[in-house]
């Protein structure tokens, strides 16, 4: 090995050699990239390379969430954010322009000044490069731009879920933002289409992303375009239909998506039990004497009654020690919370025309502590609700219908109301454990000076309502053939089958990731979605695990051999191609040079391991890039007008056993030795091929 690479090895002693490199950091750190993460130590290997006098052009994907999030940026240079699919257009554009503005004068004393004429860039990933941005690459190549084209591979990428996401746990609904390692998570068995538990294995923040929301009849969930959504397959005639996974982004209006109808006994546990506060007493700074009150221990009926009126119509003031609801008197509420108040609490309330207080410093810190949520906006219904007996989860919504809700007469539908979007939200997907059949989130606005209740209004205001309705069981006794081909999963207890109605970008937002063992899915926002995490491209190698390429009794996990796409560039005839890893950084460097210099277009493909998705230890990246390299996986090589020359040349009887790269990534661990023969021997074949290419030169 040349002495430029870094590192000599020599009776078992490992030189590092010095060599004079640029210090000043280009790509600044303070980026939120994983630890061990090998894209951007290439991305800084690259920017060290080619200086400040660039424009980059950067695609959606990790390296774009890592290094951008506002107002902070890693980018010391020029650098512009585009989508996922348009790399090559978009920089093959800014050098048009650029090229068009100097031939008219209008750059010329930039373009001779610093560190010599502009360079022009291009960043994406594997998915970005060789699936959906292939064409765009393609054409730039074939238009013979002048740019540097860098594709750092980590052999898969990413798709996520909104930190608002609620999903279903055994221990209530939580955000996706609250769900922790370990944790129990209810999953769509895909064998026998019904609920069961499953253990989150890893939670993963991914930064910000671009947003698409679904939408159904009763359902809307928002996600990344490329997160995988359970959806009928029609096979025709005399064919079974099944359920495959699409990625939202391919998801279109008409498609039946999975979502949960009910969790029937499933998810019914005892009643909660309340943490305990802790109670004022007489002796406490400034108490003299105290209201005494009965608190309950555990959750029941009549407490989720009253505490359904409260979150309609009431409110606390710790510091007052005061619980109020706003019931006019003589109304059915006044009354009914009167006799469960005393029932439950033994004591007594005060009344006057439109509201009933309660002064008891212990009552309001008690009901402070249930998470309600304070005020008509930011009311809403806690996790541990979710984890009730049927009957109390019954009760609360009876005590909310009670304060803001009605049933609507010419039907057996009923309405609530609310200023809180969350609450809303929330009581939905309640209700769609409990059987019922939930309408979309109406909205409604009146402005400042409109009329409500014969008073003129002080400000603007916004509330919503959703309507619900218990489900109608289908009668399956007769003809459930027909009626299995208009629902595919009517014979489930729990899940259902809903149309599509739209899909559309609503914007960007921090998106979190989760993975499911076993059935590699779960429920978010009532609706079945795929474990999110790592997805397979045309990059991913042969036999390796993603979770869109799992392994199972019939699947290896990737069944199709990696996309080679520096052969692909080569086949444009551009004047440089290359591959190159930062295990390596002085050929690296050295390689990014020459594509900057080159006059027309020049491809290099990076190598970049990646820790989450190959499951392998942080600090295991440098060493992989090396055995990627020793072992013959990922030769570096360049091509250059044509010829090929080998950055390291190893004869083939040199190269490490390839068993020496997989066996230290998880998603390679499943492979038997008879595949593991298999890949050896492509390797080696294409190696072999390669070499005879540089010798013919």
């Amino acid at each position: 090995m040349k002495a430029g690479e870094g590192r000599l090895e020599e009776g078992g002693v490992t030189l590092f050699v010095p060599r004079l490199v640029i210090t000043e950091e280009v790509f600044a750190s303070g980026h939120r990239a994983c630890i061990g993460c090998g894209e951007a130590l290439a991305v800084r290997h690259v920017c060290k390379a080619l200086g400040k006098n660039v424009i980059i052009v950067n695609a959606t994907g990790c390296v774009e969430i890592i290094s951008s999030l506002l107002p902070q940026t890693s980018w010391q240079v020029a650098w512009i954010h585009t989508l996922f699919e348009n790399v090559g257009a978009v920089v093959s554009g800014i050098e048009s322009a650029y090229k068009a503005r100097e031939r008219k004068g209008k750059l010329a004393a930039a373009a001779g000044a610093g560190e010599g004429k502009v360079k022009f860039v291009g960043f994406a990933g594997d998915g970005g490069t060789s699936d959906i941005g292939l064409q765009a690459l393609s054409g730039a190549m074939e238009r013979f731009h002048n740019f540097l084209y860098v594709c750092y591979d980590n052999e898969a990428y990413m798709n996520c879920l909104p930190a608002s996401s609620r999903i279903m746990t055994e221990s209530g609904l939580k955000r996706i933002v609250e769900v922790v390692r370990g944790e129990r998570v209810y999953a769509f068995d895909r064998k026998n289409h019904e609920l069961v538990v499953k253990r989150c294995v890893g939670v993963f923040d991914n930064g910000t992303r671009e947003i698409y929301e679904l939408r159904t009849l009763h359902h809307q969930i928002e996600a990344t375009p490329n997160h995988p959504f359970l959806v009928l397959r029609r096979n025709g005639r005399g064919r079974e239909n099944e359920l495959v996974w699409k990625t939202l982004g391919a998801v279109k209006p008409g498609d039946l998506v999975v979502v949960l109808k009910d969790l029937a006994d499933f998810g019914e546990g005892p009643s909660y039990e309340f943490d305990p506060i802790r109670r004022t007493v007489v002796g406490d700074y400034k108490v003299t004497h105290l209201n005494e009150i009965e608190l309950p221990e555990e959750s029941s009926p009549d407490l989720m009654k009253y505490l359904g009126i409260y979150v309609g119509d009431g409110w606390t003031r710790v510091r007052r020690g005061e619980t109020g609801f706003a019931l006019p008197e003589g109304t059915e509420e006044r009354r009914t919370l009167i006799q469960l108040h005393s029932d439950i609490f033994g004591d007594s309330i005060k009344e006057d025309e439109m509201n009933v207080y309660v002064n008891s410093v212990n009552l309001a810190k008690f009901i402070d502590s249930l998470s309600f949520g304070a005020g008509a906006k930011n009311k809403t219904i806690p996790g541990w609700v979710f984890t009730l007996p049927k009957a109390e989860k019954e009760a609360f919504v009876e005590g909310l219908l009670l304060s803001d809700g009605y049933k609507v007469k010419t039907s057996n539908s009923l309405r609530y109301v609310s200023a809180s979007d969350e609450l809303l939200k929330r009581l939905r997907l309640l209700l769609q454990t409990m059987g019922y059949r939930v309408g979309k989130i109406h909205k409604q606005r009146r402005e400042k000076g409109s009329l409500c209740v014969y008073r003129p209004l002080l400000k603007d205001t916004e509330w919503g309502y959703i309507a619900f309705s218990k489900r109608s069981a289908w009668n399956t006794d007769k003809y459930l053939s027909q009626y299995k081909y208009q629902n595919f999963l009517i014979e489930s207890e729990h899940f259902d089958m809903e149309e599509v109605k739209e899909v559309r970008v609503v914007g960007r937002e921090p998106v979190f990731d989760l993975q499911i063992e076993g059935e590699h899915n779960f429920i978010a926002d009532g609706v079945v979605v795929h474990n999110t995490g790592i997805q397979r491209s045309s990059s991913t190698p042969y036999g390796a695990w993603t979770t869109t390429a799992p392994v199972g009794k019939k699947s290896i996990g990737q069944a199709t051999w990696k996309k080679n796409m520096p052969e692909i560039a080569v086949a444009h005839q551009i004047p440089y191609v290359a591959t190159a890893c930062p295990s390596y950084p002085f050929d690296l460097m050295d390689k990014v040079k020459r594509g900057a210099e080159t006059e027309g277009p020049a491809y290099i493909h990076i190598l970049s391991p990646c820790p989450t998705g190959w499951r392998c230890q942080p600090n295991l990246s440098v060493e992989l890039g090396r055995l990627a390299v020793e072992t013959g996986v990922f030769p570096l090589y360049e091509v250059v007008n044509g010829e090929y020359r080998l950055s390291v040349d190893l004869p083939l009887s040199a190269l490490k056993p390839v068993r020496e790269y997989l066996r230290r990534q998880g998603r390679f661990k499943h492979l038997t030795e008879e595949v593991v023969e298999k890949i050896q021997e492509r390797v080696e074949k294409e190696y072999l091929r390669l070499r005879e290419k540089a010798r013919q030169g």
